[in-house]
């Protein structure tokens, strides 16, 4: 039974480092698929500093500007994405740092009260307010992220409409439902340009 046990753990030991390899090879090679055709898409359209496509938190803003730069040119209005994007993915990696912060001097803060020796009513009187300023704390993180999300798929579909318009629709409702299909498709549409004037 023991033997067992510890093939057991020892084939999740496998399956997390090959599903941790895998997935950053996966994100390497996204990045590299979103950060060329964002590159090749803001050079050929004139957009300035086209280079920001490689840093991550400024690739947001080459996604707004091209993005805007379609909403502008092929509908006439002014919109500010670019400087939303890039906004909110500061706002979220400010949030998420003070989360983790967060956690970890209030985690400390629980294991030194219950090293303390206490009762089980103010344990669990401890625990719950523990969970309630986690729930609390993770609100206004989650809050950011829809919000940076809901303003990037906006964004996506413009870039889709920009390049691919009759593949818009398609291309946006998979890279929502199947992320791993976006930068696939990001990359493909790199060289066209059907929904621009």
């Amino acid at each position: 039974m023991e033997y067992a046990f510890e093939d057991f753990a020892a084939g999740i030991a496998v399956f997390d480092i090959v599903y941790t390899l895998l997935s950053l090879v996966f994100a390497i090679v996204s990045y590299v698929l979103c950060s060329t055709a964002f590159y090749s898409i803001a050079k050929r359209r004139g957009i300035n500093n086209p280079w920001m496509s490689w840093v991550p938190v400024l690739s947001a803003w080459v996604l707004g500007c091209i993005s805007d730069q379609y909403q502008y040119v092929v509908k006439g209005r002014n919109k500010n994405k670019r400087k939303w994007l890039v906004g909110l993915n500061i706002a979220l990696i400010v949030a998420y740092i003070a989360f983790v912060v967060f956690l970890g001097v209030f985690s400390f803060s629980i294991i030194d009260t219950a090293s303390g020796g206490m009762e089980d009513a103010q344990f669990m009187e401890t625990m719950m307010k523990f969970v309630l300023s986690i729930f609390a704390a993770l609100v206004p993180t989650l809050v950011l992220a829809i919000a940076q999300m809901v303003i990037r798929y906006m964004a996506m579909y413009d870039l889709y409409s920009s390049c691919s318009p009759q593949n818009n629709v398609l291309f946006l409702v998979l890279s929502i439902f199947i992320p791993v299909t976006e930068p696939f498709f990001v990359f493909f549409n790199r060289k066209k340009d059907g929904g621009m004037p």
